[in-house]
């Protein structure tokens, strides 16, 4: 029920976008307004006051969950890229980038928020700050094929900014404080339109990932993101949350990341980087088109193994 109402609100955003009520000149502003206020407030909401973030020591180790999930699905893609004889250079390390990585926010929270209490939604969003510096480090450095230096300036974004400050005030315990407990209830409202209007922007920009799209094109890298995002990660990522976490939110957390599609913006990265973009929209096409019926089953199989 959870998936049916998100696809229900991605086709409501391809509906716009097919309709042309919502183009071009529009995404980018909705995007600048999700990053720069909706998620830092829905940040602030979920983690100043979060029992389940109780320490420097667990922030750290949702942290490195969601560093090291991205890192392992590069070099899985990277392998798999090399076993399906995609062209090494540019078109292999494009797809290493665009199939290594899931789709951690704009499916991932309201999935997340559907299953879960809103507590694991915090766990969720202090783990996905490390998806992101994996993605600028480690998958800057992997695609354009520079230094990890260049990266780490774009670390210092609202999303980090919101996650420190949130952090600082759990820890200190000013969160039960009158002006956080006002700050709260002024930026809730706000942060609850961050799923939304998210979900609504992934059916506007699959509109214009799927224009003139054809399955049977590119084969190999059709082929080759299936393996990575469908049949290599949900088992290995699932696995090794049954034998290495006891952390009952991060079970939960990683449960739903291993049964993520590719992230779907990720060709906005590419394009900036000078990756092949192409390519890139078709890793995250097909396995948008595939997770309406994939993700319940590796979401289902995954409840039974981890016992949740």
């Amino acid at each position: 029920m959870a998936l049916a109402g998100l696809c229900s609100l991605i086709l409501v955003g391809w509906f716009l976008a097919s309709r042309g009520w919502i183009g071009p000149h529009a995404r980018q502003p909705l995007m600048r307004l999700i990053i720069w206020v909706f998620f830092p407030a829905l940040i602030f909401d979920r983690v100043s006051r979060n029992p389940l973030i109780a320490s420097g020591g667990q922030a750290l180790m949702y942290l490195g969950a969601g560093f090291l999930l991205i890192v392992t699905g590069y070099a899985v893609a990277t392998a798999v890229g090399a076993a399906c004889g995609i062209t090494a250079g540019v078109r292999r390390r494009t797809f290493a980038f665009s199939a290594g990585v899931n789709n951690f926010g704009y499916l991932g929270i309201p999935v997340t928020a559907a299953l879960f209490d809103r507590d694991v939604v915090g766990v969720l969003l202090v783990h996905n700050v490390g998806v992101e510096a994996a993605v600028w480090t480690v998958g800057i450095a992997m695609l354009s094929g520079s230094s990890l230096r260049r990266g780490l300036g774009n670390l210092l974004q609202p999303m980090t900014v919101a996650l420190l400050v949130a952090l600082a005030v759990n820890f200190s315990g000013l969160g039960a404080t009158a002006p956080v407990d006002f700050l709260t209830k002024v930026l809730r409202p706000v942060g609850e339109c961050a799923i939304p209007v998210g979900t609504l922007l992934s059916g506007i920009y699959l509109h214009e990932l799927l224009g003139g799209f054809r399955l049977r094109d590119d084969p190999r890298v059709t082929l080759g993101v299936i393996a990575v995002r469908w049949l290599i990660m949900p088992p290995l990522v699932l696995g090794a949350v049954a034998c290495c976490v006891g952390d009952l939110s991060l079970k939960q957390v990683m449960l739903v990341q291993a049964a993520m599609p590719c992230g779907i913006f990720t060709f906005l990265i590419v394009d900036m980087f000078k990756g092949d973009s192409v390519l890139s929209l078709r890793c995250s096409a097909v396995t948008m088109l595939l997770c309406v019926l994939i993700t319940p089953l590796w979401l289902k199989a995954g409840r039974l193994l981890l016992g949740l």
